[in-house]
């Protein structure tokens, strides 16, 4: 179960419009008002406006700057927002900022509800700059209130953090969350549950930064606290449990995560047991067991998801192929190869169906089953799906794509396997051609494949084209890595093997010394690729 960041009412309608008059709260405008509120709550959109309508015509028949002008134009716009009309609902937003501008001024916490509502427009509408600029005058209106620490103003922090959030600029979320979970411990208390969804939204912006043990903090907290106010079984703390369990598995604390997840599936089961929450729950243990080699319980696991999956939403439902993807994937562990292949070709089957034959994630379970006939040595079938899974990557993402570039070289790999040494030379080529205009972004992979074009070269006795490449490589791995990686080892050691075959013994005795002396240091030798 993962927790949805938390985002503002969508609608602040200012109701209670007649306060503050002299004229009787019972006027026949302040009733339109309650009136088309109560129809607005409804979401009898048409009523609405048809009400609103009308408090307008009655608002500017008093021939005064009424402020409720701009109430009534804002409950107007918010109707059309809610009947989808957009364009409609924009102008009459606008409309109505300028009518209560033009009542009670720039800074007035009047403007607030329509503030509020534009804020939230820009927001759902993709326009992510206006909506920042909107919240932001909104807290700066809501900041000179005085005694203005309160929930709206905490949900008015929380807005903009979302924002920073969706825009991926958690740096300037996170101060923003911190003042967020100080106002509403001040406004609620330090054990309300409103507190442990102001510390996870904290915690997600932490994860994003990858400052894993703050929000593992932050996480146990909210756990503590949900547990109190709801107790120990409530769907609220299965949702803490959750987070949790996912930092830990994200610090490698399996061990940790798994009794955790376990509660949440009991939780959730309960409740009900055919939930969609259910299958969540199954996969998140499902992974814990996998990555403790756990590969029984992590194959029942994601059995009994996939069956309430398909049982849920049907045999051919996309929603299946990553829960069947990650069942194939740990019956290929436990080299149950005849049961992993049917539930790869069922993905490939699901996904062509929703997705179409030129999707890119039509390729990754090309893929998989590609790499399952490699291992079992079926390499014919293997290039067919690699060969496909190369036509599709480069129809969809370019033929300059890096996972282009991955997909020529795996295509290269398999031609070697096969002793196809004149095919797989410009299959290596291509992927280097590729992957060179990525070289700083992603120098690793074109060291790989320089690594195995020098191997290749080496075999077919092209010595010195060979060690131009190893060379290379070899460099590309120190920059990257460091001296004294275990990958640079690796580029020694082969580059030692082709100097012996250049009779260059001296200078090999020198790289394999230095192999050593790196793979005693990080105590995991490699094999020679």
């Amino acid at each position: 179960m993962k927790l949805k960041f938390t985002l503002p009412i969508a609608f602040c309608l200012l109701l209670n419009v007649s306060a503050g008059y002299a004229e009787s709260p019972r006027s026949e405008l302040n009733q339109t008002l309650e009136a088309a509120d109560n129809a607005y709550k409804a979401k009898d959109f048409k009523k609405a406006v048809d009400l609103y309508t009308k408090a307008l015509s009655l608002a500017k028949s008093t021939g005064s700057n009424d402020p409720r002008v701009g109430s009534a134009m804002n409950g107007i716009a918010a109707s059309f927002e809610g009947q989808g009309s957009k364009t409609e609902a924009l102008a009459m937003y606008k409309q109505a900022l300028a009518a209560k501008e033009a009542s009670v001024g720039h800074i007035d916490p009047a403007l607030l509800p329509i503030l509020d509502n534009l804020a939230s427009f820009y927001r759902s509408s993709g326009d992510t700059d206006s909506a920042l600029t909107t919240y932001k005058r909104t807290l700066s209106i809501r900041e000179n209130i005085k005694d203005g620490e309160t929930g709206e103003l905490a949900k008015n922090l929380n807005s903009i953090a979302a924002l920073y959030r969706d825009t991926a600029k958690y740096t300037l979320a996170e101060p923003l969350l911190v003042r967020v979970v100080t106002v509403v411990e001040k406004v609620s208390g330090p054990d309300s549950p409103s507190v442990a969804v102001a510390l996870n939204n904290l915690a997600v912006v932490y994860r994003e930064q990858n400052k894993i043990k703050e929000a593992e903090v932050l996480y146990d907290r909210a756990l503590k606290i949900r547990e109190k106010a709801f107790g120990a079984e409530s769907q609220e703390t299965a949702a803490s449990l959750s987070n949790l369990a996912r930092v830990y598995r994200e610090e490698g604390r399996f061990e940790e995560a798994e009794p955790l997840l376990k509660r949440v599936l009991a939780i959730i089961e309960k409740v009900d047991p055919e939930s969609p929450s259910v299958v969540t729950a199954l996969n998140n243990l499902a992974t814990v067991y996998k990555e403790e080699a756990k590969y029984s319980d992590a194959e029942a696991a994601y059995k009994r998801s996939a069956a309430l999956e398909e049982k849920l939403h049907g045999a051919s439902a996309y929603s299946l192929a990553p829960i069947l993807t990650n069942l194939a994937l740990v019956l290929n562990i436990e080299a149950k190869d005849t049961e992993a292949e049917p539930v790869m070709k069922r993905v490939i089957e699901v996904t062509e169906k929703a997705l179409g034959p030129d999707d890119p994630n039509l390729a990754i379970a090309l893929s998989n089953l590609a790499e399952l006939y490699r291992q079992q040595g079926k390499f014919a079938d293997a290039e067919g799906l690699m060969k496909r899974t190369l036509a599709i990557r480069s129809k969809s993402l370019g033929a300059d794509n890096p996972e282009v570039a991955t997909n020529h070289s795996d295509l290269a790999l398999l031609y070697r396997e096969q002793g196809k040494l004149t095919d797989a030379e410009p299959a290596f080529k291509d992927a280097i051609a590729i992957q060179e205009k990525y070289e700083k972004q992603r120098p690793g992979e074109l060291a790989n494949s320089l690594n195995n074009l020098a191997k290749l070269y080496r075999d077919q006795g092209k010595l010195a084209e060979s060690e131009a490449l190893y060379k290379r490589s070899l460099a590309l791995r120190e920059q990257t890595y460091g001296a004294n990686d275990s990958r640079v080892a690796a580029s020694l050691r082969n580059y030692a093997m082709l100097l012996r075959k250049m009779s260059k013994d001296a200078d090999a005795d020198k790289m394999d010394a230095r192999a050593e002396a790196i793979e005693a240091k990080s105590d995991n030798k490699l094999n020679i690729n």
